[in-house]
C-alpha cells in the first residue's frame, strides 16, 4: 500500500526539494505521479504554489499553435509561388505549340516538357499534403501531451497507468 502524502512537507522530502517555488521541469512530472498519493487538498494548495507553471504551460501550447499556423502559411505561400512559376512555364510552352511553322519534332519536344512540369506539379502538391499531414500529427502530439500533463496534474488517474509508489 503506498504512502499517504497529507502535508506539504512530505511532498517537498519526496521530491527532494526545498521549495514549490522553484520547482524543475523533472520534478513536475514527479509532483505529477505523487498526486494520486496525496491528501486532495496538500495537492490543491501545492499545486497553487506554482501557477506559474499551469501559465507556461497554456503559453506553450499557445506559441506552438502559432508554429503551426506560421508553418501552414509560409508552406502555402511557398506551394503558390512554385506552382504559379510552373503554371507560367506551361503557359509559355503551350504559346509555342501554337505556331504554325514548329516541327513535328519541336511539338513532341514541347509536349515531352509540359508533361515533366506536370509531373512537378503534382510533385510539389504531393509534397504539399505530406508537410501538412506531418505539422497537424505534430501538432496533435503537442496538444494531447499538455492535455495528459493537465490531467495528471488535476489528479485524473489514467487507466492501466503504472504509478510510482513512495517507500515507507
Amino acid at each position: 500500500m503506498p504512502q499517504q502524502l497529507i502535508s506539504e512537507t512530505q511532498v517537498k522530502n519526496a521530491l527532494q526539494i526545498d521549495s514549490f517555488r522553484n520547482i524543475t521541469k523533472s520534478r513536475i512530472m514527479e509532483f505529477a505521479s505523487l498526486i494520486p498519493n496525496m491528501d486532495k487538498d496538500v495537492a490543491m494548495a501545492i499545486i497553487n504554489q506554482f501557477p506559474a507553471y499551469a501559465s507556461a504551460a497554456t503559453d506553450m501550447v499557445v506559441q506552438f499553435k502559432e508554429m503551426c499556423d506560421s508553418a501552414l502559411k509560409d508552406n502555402k505561400e511557398s506551394s503558390k509561388e512554385a506552382i504559379e512559376a510552373y503554371r507560367k512555364i506551361l503557359d509559355d510552352l503551350g504559346e509555342l505549340l501554337k505556331k504554325d511553322e514548329i516541327s513535328p519534332e519541336e511539338r513532341a519536344s514541347i509536349t515531352e516538357n509540359m508533361i515533366a512540369i506536370a509531373d512537378k506539379i503534382s510533385a510539389k502538391d504531393t509534397e504539399n499534403k505530406e508537410f501538412l499531414d506531418k505539422v497537424i500529427k505534430h501538432c496533435a502530439h503537442i496538444v494531447t501531451a499538455a492535455l495528459i500533463l493537465g490531467s495528471v496534474i488535476l489528479g485524473v488517474n489514467a487507466k492501466g497507468a503504472k504509478i510510482p509508489f513512495l517507500k515507507k
